[in-house]
Formats: structure tokens, C-alpha cells, sequence
């Protein structure tokens, strides 16, 4: 389990207030692009199945994103879904020393992007070596824009204020866990965890884009999110808001490095406070075992 909180980062790289600057821009220029398609008349491809889909504008959209940061800060690393890594410019400082990581997902929510709902958004999550400093989210039709820094979490450059977490007949929760990689890799635990959070909580939703709940759950307008198969880019925006908004993250490494920050975790559990969802955290730790027991 990792439930590291971020820190200062060095003096040598830009300032987190300007990091996101940076990230911001970049998802705007997006976010404009966007704005502008016939969503109407979207074309759809599979990854690896008819539940991972990509569109010619979640390139395009990264592609606008990474041109920005390039230009904004020429020796970034960059992380992104459709990309893979870019990593910082060799021999330069950042390639030598501290390293900026931006983790880009252009589109969250391609599935809703694709059939015409509103509810997807772009993410950019920024790191100094790992350590979470600035964060956007920009749902571009809903026409909100969560954003963070090292001060509070921001919706539309208005404070977030923190709010506890309620008890689990009161709260609401964000998430699709269990999910069709879940009951393939743990049938029998994704069969009983569905039954048992819907029986334990008020209500349960699943909005289809992990960014996009995890800025809903900083905001106070869900209690909690979780999902057990993600990656970096889909959540280091969202961890930064949820964490910087008051809330509180758990995380388990599954089958990789223990070690690893939060937002390379597999895993997660987040809450809009400190106070803990225990049956959300229970589930994941036995999914942890179950990967355990496979090494």
C-alpha cells in the first residue's frame, strides 16, 4: 500500500504554480480541438478489445498536447496513452537531474467521447522525479476545469472547499469497479465485491473516465472512486486534486514494484476526506492477495 503525500520540488525545475501554467495551456489548446469536432460523425478503432477504443482524436488531441509542452518546456518527459514515453531531451538538465513528467491522457472517457455523451475530459498529471506537484482536468463540453498546484484544488479558479467523507449508508460512490479486467482476472471476488458495495453504499455510479470521477470526488460531490486495473496517466492528475482538496488515497502495487509512487500503482481507493470507505479498502487489499498469491 502507498499513501505517500507529494513534496516541494527542487529548486532547479519551474515552480509548481507554473508546471501548471504549463499543463493547462496544453489541455486548453486540446481542449479547443476538441470543441470544434462534429462529434456527431466520430469513427472508432479497438486496442485490444471492444471495451478499449481510440479515435484519430485522441492522437490528434495528444499530438496537440505534446506540441505544447514541447514548446512550453522543450525538455520534458511525457507520458502519454496513445505515445507511450518521451522521455526529457538527452543532456539536458532535467535528463540529468530532477526530471518533469507530465502524464497526458488526451481523452478520458473515449467510449462516452465516441457516442456523443459529454462526459470525458482531458487529464495531465505533472511530477518532479515521481513526486506529484500540479494537476488539470478539463472536460471541455461540461466547460469545467479542475485544477491544482501547491495550494488548494481549484474548479473554475474557485477554491474546493474540503469536506468529510460520509459513512457508507450516506456516501456515494464513483467507480467501476468491479470491471470486465476484474472478472476475468478474479472471477469469483469481482462477483461477490459487486454485490457487497452495492448492498453497503447509498448508491453507485460509473461515470466511464477515472480522471474525470476523481476530480468529482475532490470536488465533494462523491464520496468515494476506486478502481483495481489503471494507468499512470488516467489518475495523476486526479490523485494531485483529491489530495490537495483534503481527501485521502490509498494505493497497492499489484504484481509490480512495491515501491513505486502511487500514481504507478494498479490499485486505488480515494476518498473525498481523510475518513475511510473500509469495505473499498478491504476488496482491494484482497485483491492484492490475489496477485500476491500468483508471483
Amino acid at each position: 500500500m502507498n499513501s505517500s503525500s507529494p513534496r516541494t520540488p527542487p529548486s532547479s525545475v519551474p515552480s509548481p504554480t507554473r508546471l501548471l501554467e504549463i499543463a493547462t495551456t496544453a489541455a486548453g489548446a486540446a481542449a479547443d480541438y476538441i470543441r470544434s469536432l462534429d462529434r456527431d460523425h466520430l469513427s472508432r478503432e479497438y486496442k485490444t478489445s471492444s471495451h478499449d477504443i481510440v479515435t484519430e482524436h485522441d492522437r490528434a488531441s495528444e499530438e496537440i498536447i505534446v506540441s505544447e509542452l514541447r514548446r512550453l518546456l522543450p525538455t520534458c518527459r511525457i507520458v502519454g496513452e496513445e505515445g507511450g514515453e518521451r522521455p526529457a531531451a538527452e543532456g539536458s538538465a532535467e535528463a540529468e537531474g530532477p526530471v518533469v513528467s507530465f502524464y497526458v491522457d488526451p481523452i478520458d472517457g473515449t467510449s462516452n467521447f465516441a457516442a456523443g455523451l459529454p462526459l470525458f475530459c482531458i487529464s495531465i498529471g505533472v511530477a518532479v522525479d515521481d513526486e506529484l506537484v500540479a494537476g488539470v482536468i478539463d472536460a471541455p463540453i461540461l466547460g469545467q476545469i479542475f485544477s491544482a498546484a501547491d495550494g488548494p484544488a481549484m474548479l473554475g479558479g474557485v477554491p474546493i472547499s474540503p469536506r468529510s467523507t460520509n459513512a457508507p449508508a450516506d456516501a456515494l460512490l464513483l467507480t467501476g469497479f468491479p470491471g470486465q479486467r476484474d472478472a476475468l482476472e478474479f472471477p469469483e471476488l469481482a462477483a461477490r465485491a459487486h454485490v457487497e458495495i452495492h448492498q453497503e453504499h447509498s448508491a453507485v455510479r460509473h461515470l466511464g473516465t477515472a480522471a474525470l470521477e476523481l476530480a468529482y470526488v475532490a470536488a465533494g460531490w462523491a464520496d468515494a472512486t476506486a478502481l483495481a486495473s489503471i494507468n499512470s496517466w488516467d489518475i495523476a492528475a486526479g490523485f494531485h486534486l483529491v489530495r490537495q482538496a483534503g481527501g485521502s488515497i490509498r494505493s497497492w502495487p499489484g504484481r509490480d514494484r512495491s515501491d513505486r509512487p502511487a500514481h504507478l500503482h494498479p490499485a486505488y481507493v480515494a476518498c473525498t476526506g481523510p475518513e475511510r470507505l473500509d469495505l473499498l479498502d478491504a476488496l482491494h487489499e484482497q485483491v492484492q492477495e490475489v496477485r500476491d498469491a500468483d508471483l
